[in-house]
């Protein structure tokens, strides 16, 4: 459930608009990150009592948050990647605390993207501003290729796959109708369509 108006964004929009005017080989990048952003928006719209937001700018610069649901078990601000390979967690250097768990896709170190997370559902957070309406972090992969564990956590940012997604925001919870609409409301009104 999406809501409705011309603010509300589309999943892709500004990954779509980025590709156009590029070289072929940058532009069919960008094009296959607007078909993985596309189909975890339909995922998202698809599940009943889940409100949206899609392709929200961030404040104060031209990065952008893919997209925001709103479920009863809080928030989930959600990066899509069109990656092929298959995502794993990898610890290095260090054991117990000392150990740093990296995210790889395939055989590239893709961390930096756990960090992105990190930062936009901070700011998600700031906005919600309310201990009692959880903010969680999500990169979910089209196209990837999944072993035996589908989903993980790397520095407290979800890593999943778009069927996986939806059973992790359409789990019942503790967040009312009511209380769902109002924060879809108030961060429909605080975070721009990129």
């Amino acid at each position: 459930m999406s809501g409705e108006g011309p603010d509300q964004g589309w999943a892709g929009a500004s990954a779509h608009r980025e590709g156009r005017g590029r070289f072929a080989e940058e532009r069919a990048a960008w094009e296959k990150g607007a078909v993985g952003e596309a189909v975890v928006g339909r995922v998202l719209d698809d599940l009943p009592g889940i409100l949206t937001l899609h392709d929200r700018a961030m404040p104060g610069g031209s990065a952008n948050i893919d997209h925001i649901a709103i479920a009863p078990t809080g928030v989930y601000v959600v990066d899509a990647k069109h990656y092929a390979g298959e995502p794993r967690a990898d610890t290095r250097h260090g054991t117990g605390d000392s150990a740093t768990r990296r995210l790889y896709v395939g055989h590239e170190d893709r961390t930096e993207l756990v960090d992105s997370v990190r930062w936009q559902t901070r700011v998600v957070e700031a906005i919600v501003d309310d201990p009692a309406v959880p903010v969680h972090g999500v990169l979910c992969f089209v196209g990837a290729t999944w072993g035996i564990t589908n989903g993980f956590l790397v520095h407290g940012i979800g890593v999943t796959s778009p069927d996986r997604l939806a059973l992790l925001v359409g789990s019942p919870g503790p967040l009312s109708a009511e209380r769902r609409a109002a924060v879809h409301q108030h961060l429909r009104a605080s975070l721009a369509a990129a």
